[in-house]
């Protein structure tokens, strides 16, 4: 990918991002529909459980911590590190709406949209696709419809 698109990829994430209402509700939307196609682990179950329920979210830097681990151990498999990268987001989301201080950073949720992208690309499946680009919102603009 040229840096002109990845540029234009993350700052359509931020966009994207920027405008919802329940970000956390919003990535565990994500993250379920990138883990239909993948399957679930533990860790995915446990933070698609967070994001449903705003009583856990200050539980968010815990789940982090545990999808962490076995985020780091599948990086030799793409698509799977991808889908646990996003359920990391999703803790990290919702440690920053309920946690206490420290907060991870303010742009944590800026890379879910370009991490779904990565995912889309690197399966090449159009039902995942279209899943993920419904929980998003569409994908960013090259030309009209255009999928990743």
């Amino acid at each position: 990918m040229s840096s002109d698109r990845t540029t234009e990829i993350h700052q359509w994430g931020r966009s994207l991002f920027e405008r919802q209402q329940q970000p956390v509700t919003w990535a565990g939307h994500v993250l379920e529909a990138a883990s239909l196609s993948l399957g679930s682990t533990p860790e995915i179950e446990a933070a698609l459980e967070m994001a449903a329920d705003q009583t856990q979210w200050g539980r968010g830097r815990e789940l982090f911590d545990r999808v962490r681990g076995s985020s780091l151990s599948s990086e030799d498999r793409p698509a799977e590190h991808l889908v646990l990268r996003l359920a990391e987001l999703v803790g990290k989301l919702a440690h920053n709406v309920a946690g206490p201080y420290p907060h991870f950073d303010h742009h944590v949720g800026w890379q879910i949209g370009p991490i779904a992208y990565r995912l889309a690309s690197e399966v090449k499946d159009p039902a995942l696709q279209d899943r993920l680009a419904s929980a998003l919102g569409g994908w960013p603009a090259t030309s009209p419809g255009t999928a990743p």
